[in-house]
């Protein structure tokens, strides 16, 4: 339980310092205009990253470790690409609909380059965590894969209000911690960092970003796979899948918005 506390101590310290220094720098090209039209920072998304990973890297053992490393450090640097030189590639998409569409084209997207390294930094976690030495352990690495980068990918669609990645992650997160042993480390990492940057996030001041967003759904579904069986593992990712298919066609916004309940959720801690 001690490391536990440490990793949530070490994520919120290491988010707050990050926050600290970038307030000293010109930081103009991290400036976003929010779904108000006001402008936000998107500092909050590289103080959730930094202090998940420190947290995990200072305190969590063995191969959660490691592959949260890789997953967390794959989603942020795909994020920032997608944050900060969308621009400078040929075309842009949206969805996966468009970035593929876009690759048919011989066109490569921001978003196809952050589809291929969080890919690949899932694999390689997935592989971090089932050292495969058989048939059925491929498999249950590339499940594994799978439901990291899938899950990066949905958390990363939930970003569009002050608060909603958050919540959505830490409503997985907190259960999930709580039954796992040594593997919950990271978790508390992610706990400690996002409970740091909440309040600006749900004030509208600063916004996570593809940067924080993927970085966070990515260390939470490193945590989902190396907890879960087969079996759940393979539910959990059927249901991120289809969530994940359905923003394609259905906004996640509207549909809470026309829910009373989730609404209330939704809109708990905004001004």
């Amino acid at each position: 339980m001690i490391r536990k506390l440490l990793a949530a101590a070490a994520g919120a310290t290491i988010a707050y310092g990050i926050g600290k220094a970038a307030k000293r720098l010109p930081l103009d090209s991290w400036e976003r205009p929010s779904f108000k039209g006001t402008s936000v920072s998107l500092v909050s998304g590289a103080q959730l990253a930094g202090g998940m990973m420190a947290g995990t890297l200072l305190t969590a053992r063995g191969s959660i470790r490691g592959a949260s490393l890789v997953a967390t450090g794959a989603g942020a640097a795909a994020g920032y690409i997608d944050d900060h030189c969308e621009g400078s590639f040929a075309a842009q998409g949206k969805g996966f609909r468009g970035h593929l569409g876009a690759l048919k084209q011989g066109k490569v997207t921001s978003g196809v380059a952050k589809i291929a390294i969080i890919g690949a930094g899932a694999t390689v976690a997935g592989i971090c965590l089932e050292k495969p030495r058989s048939f059925s352990g491929l498999i249950a690495a590339g499940v594994d894969a799978l439901l990291i980068a899938s899950t990066a990918n949905l958390i990363n669609l939930l970003d569009l209000r002050p608060g909603r990645a958050l919540k959505a992650s830490g409503m997985v997160a907190l259960p999930l911690a709580l039954v796992q042993k040594d593997g919950g480390v990271p978790l508390y990492a992610l706990m400690g960092a996002g409970t740091l940057v909440a309040p600006d996030d749900l004030n509208g001041t600063t916004m996570l970003g593809d940067l924080g967003a993927n970085a966070m759904g990515a260390q939470l579904g490193v945590s989902l796979a190396a907890t879960l069986p087969v079996p759940a593992r393979l539910l959990a990712l059927a249901g991120v899948a289809g969530l994940t298919l359905a923003s394609e066609k259905v906004s996640f916004s509207s549909v809470i918005e026309h829910n009373r309940i989730l609404s209330m959720i939704d809109a708990f801690g905004r001004p």
